[in-house]
């Protein structure tokens, strides 16, 4: 019998609705089994062409035992401020929120069922675990104390780059958000502030277009190319 180490975390950065991507990094790559922890960064919508599909594999890891952990990301609140009014529907649309709806078969924000809209109001903005701190965007390290007075904006969108960066009590950010290279990202794993946007969705840009994992407990990188029909 296989045995499971219960105590492995991982963390995906920005998958952007590609799913079959998402699914051959979690199942082939990571291997992740029930009672592992997977953290997400935010942004599993838009873009790519099956988001539906990423929610619905977030869910069906759930069903089956494993610890996701996902956090908030810019998209996902694009598209909850999609269904208050029409500007904002307009500016989600523009950012890739066509895709989405085509993935879902409906043509506006408010058709998406229930479940995916319930889902993503339940999402934080930003996680900790032990040594870790996961956020989408960036944490203000103008502030006194960044995990509590950083905006919600700054954590989902960013600010300056130099907000990003540090550690806070020793523990170490993770986000997304920033497409950076493979190159980029692997020096970001010896930082205080690592980065895992890879631009999952840039098929065919040298150096992109892979989604990006980390095992928090070796910090080795997984990457899984972009495998999504053209």
């Amino acid at each position: 019998m296989e045995v499971i180490d219960p105590s492995r975390r991982f963390v995906v950065g920005d998958i952007h609705g590609c799913c079959r991507t998402f699914q051959a990094l979690v199942q082939d790559v990571i291997g992740l089994q029930p009672g592992e922890t997977l953290f997400l960064l935010g942004d599993y919508l838009d873009r790519g062409p099956d988001s539906a599909g990423v929610l619905d594999f977030i869910f069906s890891l759930q069903e089956k035992g494993c610890l996701v952990q996902p956090i908030l990301g810019n998209h996902e609140r694009m598209l909850l401020d999609a269904l208050e009014n029409r500007e904002a529907e307009l500016l989600w649309l523009y950012n890739g929120g066509t895709a989405t709806l085509e993935s879902f078969g409906v043509c506006s924000v408010a058709e998406i069922p229930e479940r995916y809209l319930s889902f993503l109001r339940s999402l934080p903005v930003l996680r900790t675990s032990g040594d870790y701190i996961f956020v989408h965007a960036g944490l203000d390290f103008v502030r006194h104390d960044p995990l509590t007075e950083t905006s919600e904006r700054v954590m989902l969108w960013g600010g300056e780059r130099g907000h990003a960066c540090g550690t806070i009590a020793g523990r170490i950010v993770v986000l997304g958000h920033h497409i950076e290279s493979v190159e980029a990202i692997t020096a970001s794993l010896a930082t205080g502030c690592i980065r895992l946007d890879n631009g999952c969705y840039q098929q065919g840009r040298s150096g992109f277009g892979a989604l990006a994992a980390v095992n928090l407990d070796s910090k080795e990188l997984l990457l899984q190319k972009n495998c999504e029909r053209r």
